[in-house]
Parts: C-alpha cells; structure tokens; sequence
C-alpha cells in the first residue's frame, strides 16, 4: 500500500473529534445529565409582532432528573476545578429540566431572558403565619457555627432585657452576613425557648468594627408570632413609588425568601433595603 492509499485509510483526527462523547473527561453520572438532549427550541411570534421562543415543554424534555442525579452533581471533596465546572454545569441544567416538568413549559422572550412563572416563589414570600414547627422541618440540619450560636444569644440577651423575660436560645435556624452601603449586617431566624413555649424570632446585628467599643451591636430583635415575611433578593420586582434613593424600606433585597423578616414599613431593622441589589457583597451564606 502506498502512501496515499495508507492516507486515505488512516482516521481523521477531526471524525474522531466528532464522534467522542461531549464532556468525556467529566465523571460517568454527571456526563450522563449533562448529555441529555434538549429538543429544538420553536419560535412563535405572536400577533402584537413581538416573539418568544419556546425552549421545551414537558413532553419533549424527557423525565425530570431523579434526586440520585442531582446528589452525584454536588461538589464533593478532591473535586478538580474541571469535574467542579461540569457540575455547577449540570446543576443549572437540572434546574431548568425541573422546572419544565413542574411548569409544563419554559419560553424565552425577544431578548433572549427566561420568562419565568414566579407565582410560587411569591406565594413563599409574601405575608403570612409561619408556625415555628414548620421553620424546623423547612430548614436543613447544617453546622451551626459558634459565631452564629454567639449572634443568635446576643441578640436573644437583648430582647429578655428590654422585655423583662428569659427565653433561652432553643435552635439557630438562618443566617445572611451581608454589606452595603450603609453598612455590614446580619439577618438571623432563630428558635428561643422559655418554659415550654418557643418563638420564630428575626433579628439584625450591625457589625461596627469595634466602634464605640462595641463590635456588635443589635439594631433588632423581634418575635414573629402573628405574620412574617421572606426576603426578596431573588425576585426581580419594579422599583417602589415610594424608594428613596433606591431604598425601599417595606422589603429586604439581601434576604432570600427563606429568612422571615417582620411584616413592616422596615423601620425595625437598616440593612437590607437597597432596591437596586448592585451593593451588597455576601461574605458567609447560611440560606
């Protein structure tokens, strides 16, 4: 066999390219998510000249990904930052799969961004009674650290003080350190216990640097026994007629709607209330 004969027989490296598997360096269970097809997105125009496209619908999606999938998409220890990249990959891709199946359908507008329905995340933030038994059993057993135990019982010093009680700090639920311009805070939900009765309570702890003396000092401590609200930040909402300098002082925009504020115009607690969002840095997130 000649050389050109020897040439035409040989592989192309570009087919061979083409024919391996997308994501073969990623581990077995998070390639098998990230290969699923998607089906081809449709564009529908609609009789006002606008379009939207739909990405999916729950017929064409294939099944939702099972909670065996979603556990083999978590970081795990001795991850590389390659298997890392792939599952942060995967995770947001089983996000949008389950929320086609929760929804039926997901549509993206004329300018490309996600139309999506959230009425449910509405229905867990707004206004309402949330029993403490039911925070308990929302809220996932983590490692509570003792700067958050520290947090949680000074803020709970606070509140016997100034209302002449004793209740004693029975479990910390949610914490959310954040800053902004006006300041470094935290948001706390915790459980206090006296005698047999246990309270929801919400408190804000402005970190002042030693300022003063004080390096912590609460800006509130309240009980939520009647009506509570979650936090906003991951909600897009039109800007308040009533804001000042992009403060809205009726919402917490640091919070997620997992942490349940006090159901007021905000006057109670500072942080938390800058409707623009572009401030606030995260340093440790519990929620």
């Amino acid at each position: 066999m000649d050389d050109d004969e020897a040439a035409a027989h040989r592989p192309s490296p570009i087919a061979e390219q083409e024919e391996e598997e997308p994501f073969s360096d990623a581990p077995s269970p998070v390639r098998a998510v990230l290969n699923r097809p998607w089906p081809s997105p449709v564009l529908i125009p609609s009789p006002s000249g606008k379009v939207r496209t739909l990405v999916a619908t729950s017929d064409t999606i294939g099944p939702p990904i099972t909670p065996e999938e979603l556990d083999a998409l978590e970081d795990k220890e001795g991850d590389d930052m390659c298997t890392l990249h792939y599952k942060a990959t995967g995770r947001a891709g089983a996000t949008i799969r389950n929320y086609v199946h929760q929804h039926g359908s997901l549509y993206l507008d004329e300018d490309g961004g996600f139309m999506i329905d959230h009425s449910p995340l509405m229905e867990e933030i707004r206004c309402k009674n949330v029993p403490v038994e039911e925070m308990e059993e929302r809220v996932f057993n983590f490692e509570v650290t003792k700067e958050q135990t520290y947090l949680s019982e000074l803020a709970l010093a606070s509140y016997n003080k100034r209302r002449k009680v004793k209740f004693e700090l029975c479990k910390m639920l949610l914490s959310r350190f954040f800053w902004e311009d006006r300041g470094h805070f935290v948001h706390l939900n915790f459980i206090g216990k006296r005698k047999d009765k246990k309270k929801l309570f919400f408190a804000e702890i402005e970190d002042c640097g030693k300022r003063d003396g004080e390096m912590y000092v609460v800006r509130c401590c309240v009980s939520l026994e009647s009506a509570c609200e979650g936090g906003y930040y991951n909600m897009l909402v039109p800007t308040p007629p009533r804001s000042r300098k992009g403060l809205d002082f009726s919402k917490c925009y640091a919070c997620t709607q997992s942490l349940k504020h006090p159901p007021s115009d905000g006057s109670g607690y500072l942080g938390g209330h800058d409707h623009q969002k572009k401030t606030y840095l995260f340093e440790r997130v519990f929620n």
